[in-house]
């Protein structure tokens, strides 16, 4: 078994790559497609629940005086982390074979995982407790996204990519307004508000799991070596998925600025505690739920009828830019509502168009597990990256204990790097 020197994709008898799986033509229905977005919110409510509220709200519990660097740090190692078990997940279970099936084992084996790992973070007594729970969370989560995150590619025609991906995107913001309320209502019970947003996805995939086919395909087994060496790529043979990632990525950035501190910032700024932070959050999440449903389905659907997708992000990119912007001279809820709003019809606007776009430009769909945990790289690296950052900016010196204004005015900038990304995508318009 060796490797193209092209672009590294395996090659059985050291000349000729895996054959491309044909590009998927047969329409899903409605059934399908409500399991998914149900399958997608229960992922994400497992990873947007402890990002926005948990965990912030756990580190401000164990250390208050130093919530902000530790919540980064512990941000930042999960993510680094994920950044390894992602790929090699998403590889591995391209090649896996059992009679439970190829993306089965990685959903199942992953939710067990993360439930304990979280429930090692909920009764954590230090932060060194907390920093390893947090890594068996980011090690187990990359099981259950390597087993749904390359559904777009393998069975989801062109023309409902769009539709698809609104669908994901309102998916990832309803779960994370109901993250909100969901942990305001279980401060009480540190294990109950780490666990339930896992039992709650392992209660939608073990539905999926007995009503999808799971088939297996003739892919070679791989060494863990070349796991990893998969993962690498040449860019200037794929110029556009390259750019595709680096918009991604930028995107995701911006975004985790606002998500990662949020819950600081109305405590530390705006004077509100912890749970009325929440409450507050929650209240803009669920009118944000309205603006995203609408943004996302609308783009999503245009998207697919018109057959374009880069407007979309250009539009997404500026209003993100603009939601930061307004973030960084906030002095009151509602500037702060107004700011969100702008920056989560952004998040659905682009989340209905992007994975759109990674399907089609993936340049392997018999390897689509291969490329989407690439594409999704870009959205778990800024994980690592963003938090660091972010900490430093909030640590330059200002009128404030906390430089908020650096953080979101930086994050405004970042965002615009998208749309400069995209403008250089040729393969879709």
């Amino acid at each position: 078994m060796t490797f193209n020197d092209e672009d590294g994709t395996l090659a059985t008898d050291g000349t000729a790559s895996t054959p491309v799986a044909p590009e998927p033509t047969k329409k899903v229905g409605p059934g399908f497609l409500t399991l998914f977005g149900l399958l997608n919110f229960g992922l994400y409510l497992t990873v947007m629940m402890p990002a926005l509220f948990s965990l912030p709200y756990k580190v401000q519990t164990l250390v208050p005086d130093s919530k902000a660097f530790v919540l980064g740090l512990v941000a930042a190692v999960g993510a680094v982390v994920g950044l390894i078990a992602g790929p090699a997940a998403g590889v591995l279970s391209d090649r896996t074979r059992t009679r439970f099936g190829r993306r089965r084992p990685w959903l199942l084996g992953g939710l067990i995982v993360v439930l304990t790992g979280s429930l090692i973070v909920a009764w954590a007594p230090n932060t060194t407790v907390l920093v390893l729970g947090w890594i068996v969370v980011s090690a187990g989560g990359a099981g259950p996204a390597a087993a749904i995150t390359p559904v777009v590619a393998e069975r989801i025609p062109e023309e409902q990519r769009g539709m698809v991906s609104a669908i994901i995107g309102v998916a990832t913001q309803l779960a994370g307004v109901l993250g909100y309320v969901i942990g305001g209502l279980l401060t009480f019970n540190l294990a109950l508000m780490f666990a339930v947003p896992v039992l709650a996805f392992a209660a939608v995939a073990v539905v999926y799991m007995i009503v999808v086919p799971d088939p297996i395909h003739p892919l070679p087994t791989t060494t863990m070596r070349d796991t990893f060496r998969l993962m690498v790529f040449n860019p200037r043979k794929h110029p556009d998925f390259s750019l595709l990632w680096l918009g991604k990525f930028l995107m995701q950035t911006a975004l985790a600025f606002l998500t990662t501190y949020q819950l600081y910032f109305l405590s530390d700024r705006l004077g509100f505690t912890a749970e009325e932070a929440g409450q507050k959050l929650a209240l803009v999440g669920g009118i944000g739920i309205v603006v995203t449903m609408t943004f996302a389905v609308v783009s999503g659907m245009m998207s697919d009828r018109l057959k374009r997708r880069k407007i979309f992000i250009y539009t997404s990119a500026l209003l993100a830019a603009s939601g930061l912007a307004l973030m960084a001279v906030t002095d009151g809820f509602p500037l702060f509502m107004a700011a969100v709003l702008f920056i989560v019809g952004a998040a659905g606007m682009f989340g209905a168009v992007d994975v759109a776009m990674a399907g089609d430009l993936v340049p392997d769909r018999e390897q689509a597990g291969r490329w989407m945990t690439i594409y999704n790289l870009a959205a778990t690296l800024p994980g690592a990256v963003a938090p660091l950052i972010g900490a430093g900016l909030l640590a330059i010196s200002s009128a404030d204990s906390t430089n908020y204004t650096a953080l979101y005015a930086a994050g405004a900038v970042v965002a615009v790097g998208t749309a400069l990304a995209t403008v250089r995508i040729k393969g879709v318009r």
